[in-house]
């Protein structure tokens, strides 16, 4: 990690109210004769709006992973064109990062 002082005037815009995503993953148990990291991981998509911040996303996405669950908070961005995701917690265990 670096850490760095800023110039806060850099900034040109600001969001308040991101819209924020939630990826819930699973990877179910490995069939008899099947080694578990040849099982494919599972997953749900959430998307969050009018969100008050990220602490009320993630109070909800810890209430409702189930016990097998891991999860990936983002925020999501959007240009003229396309739709981009700024992750902000957690890890994709099928990123190969």
């Amino acid at each position: 990690m670096i850490i760095e002082g800023v110039d806060p005037r850099d900034a040109q815009w600001e969001v308040d109210r991101p819209v924020y995503r939630v990826y819930f993953w699973h990877q179910p148990e490995a069939p008899p004769g099947v080694e578990q990291q040849h099982v494919m991981w599972h997953c749900d998509e959430y998307r969050l709006r009018d969100a008050v911040d990220v602490e009320e996303v993630l109070d909800w996405a810890r209430a409702e992973a189930r016990q097998d669950q891991s999860f990936v908070v983002y925020v999501e961005q959007r240009d003229a064109e396309r739709s981009g995701l700024v992750r902000l917690l957690g890890v994709d265990p099928t990123s190969a990062a």
